[in-house]
């Protein structure tokens, strides 16, 4: 039957991508900045690889303290009081909200909350932590956003950074589709500092001397890897400058952009060489960052927040029958993981029958806990169909 996962390994194997958060805190790190110090000093590292200063690394730390400077300043330009941080990843942002006297709402995949709150909570006074609420989510799955910000009060920033390359286009929509409907509620707005992270570094990379396209293919390839795709369907990938506009347009919101050195005059670890930080922020004129609105309201009063998610477990003649319905994504597929490998640890079985008749909707966290539990057995899905039919019939899955 094997040895048991224990919850650490489930949300490892369900959500890989929170080691390319951490890999952005490491090569932050290099900068010297004190919190982000803490931090790293603060996480497991395991796995982590130490981090060479040739020009690649140098590019992508300075891209990315470029961007974590825009987060801070956006959060003191803002007049919201509620500072929304998705994906939060492992920086220090909670610290600097909570300076400002801004309530911080830090959201991620549950890995990454498991440990960032513990992170955070070593370097924040007691004033300070009433500021700062962090939360499991997924940003397809209004239930979880929604109930994340029940306690809110006031209008909402919502400062994204990371996010949007992980999703093809129809998760792109129901991303979309949820801000869009907590901004219609709270008010406030929602800033995109990823519009054109992948020109971003780029053109870092040009200023440092390299060259601009390889950059560009560079990072292409590897947002694919992390995404679990071929990226040919990834808006914030592969699509256009006016794309990426005209698709936040059709979702119902006015876009407003402004240049990346607009707000940021200064990149601190260049500090010691200002003719090169002369150079990388009169380039940033060419990038833009986003500020969104909801074009309507809506109102979500007595809506239920719960999350839609059940799950049946029998065993007759060695075959396991699981019944799922509901959304099987970043939140739940830990919850099937951990039910799958109780049964693996105190049963024999060596057929599994999957009735997906009510399952609404399957993420890439949803199809990474059916892989697991494909590789150990005989694996047969019954009953899908529609979009959920169609994503597992393109992972390779044959259905009946």
């Amino acid at each position: 039957m094997g040895d048991k996962m224990n919850h650490d390994e489930i949300l490892k194997k369900v959500n890989p991508v929170y080691f390319s958060a951490k890999a952005c805190l490491a090569l932050l790190a290099k900068t010297g900045d004190s919190d982000i110090v803490n931090f790293y000093n603060s996480i497991d590292r395991e796995y982590l690889p130490d981090l060479d200063n040739d020009p690649v690394t140098k590019t992508r730390t300075i891209s990315l303290e470029a961007r974590y400077t825009s987060w801070r300043l956006i959060a003191e330009d803002t007049d919201c009081p509620n500072i929304v941080d998705l994906p939060c990843g492992y920086l220090p942002n909670c610290l600097h909200a909570a300076r400002l006297k801004k309530n911080y709402y830090g959201l991620d995949l549950p890995i990454v909350i498991d440990e960032i709150s513990c992170v955070a909570d070593k370097f924040l006074n007691e004033t300070e932590k009433s500021f700062v609420h962090y939360h499991s989510v997924d940003a397809t799955n209004y239930s979880s956003m929604r109930n994340a910000l029940k306690n809110v009060t006031g209008k909402i920033c919502i400062i994204m950074d990371g996010l949007l390359g992980y999703f093809n286009r129809e998760d792109l929509k129901s991303v979309c589709e949820n801000i869009h409907r907590l901004l219609s509620e709270f008010g406030g707005c929602w800033y995109i500092s990823e519009a054109q992270f992948i020109d971003l570094m780029a053109i870092t990379y040009a200023e440092l001397g390299g060259d601009k396209e390889e950059m560009v293919q560079m990072n292409k390839a590897g947002s694919g890897q992390i995404a679990d795709s071929d990226n040919s369907d990834f808006l914030f990938i592969g699509g256009t400058l006016e794309e990426r506009r005209r698709f936040m347009e059709d979702c119902g919101f006015s876009v407003k952009s402004f240049p990346y050195n607009e707000k940021l005059k200064m990149i601190p670890s260049l500090k010691d060489n200002p003719a090169l930080m002369k150079k990388i922020l009169s380039a940033y004129g060419e990038i833009e960052e986003w500020v969104l609105t909801a074009d309507s309201t809506s109102s979500t009063a007595n809506k239920n927040f719960d999350v839609s998610f059940a799950q049946e477990f029998s065993l007759k003649d060695n075959v396991l029958s699981i019944r799922i319905s509901g959304r099987l994504d970043t939140i739940t597929a830990p919850e099937l993981l951990k039910k799958y490998e109780e049964q693996r640890a105190t049963n024999k079985f060596t057929e599994i029958y999957l009735d997906a008749a009510n399952l609404d909707y399957i993420s890439y966290a949803g199809l990474r806990a059916l892989n697991i539990m494909r590789d150990d057995n005989s694996f047969k899905i019954i009953n899908a169909d529609g979009e959920v039919l169609k994503i597992l019939e393109e992972n390779g899955y044959i259905c009946q």
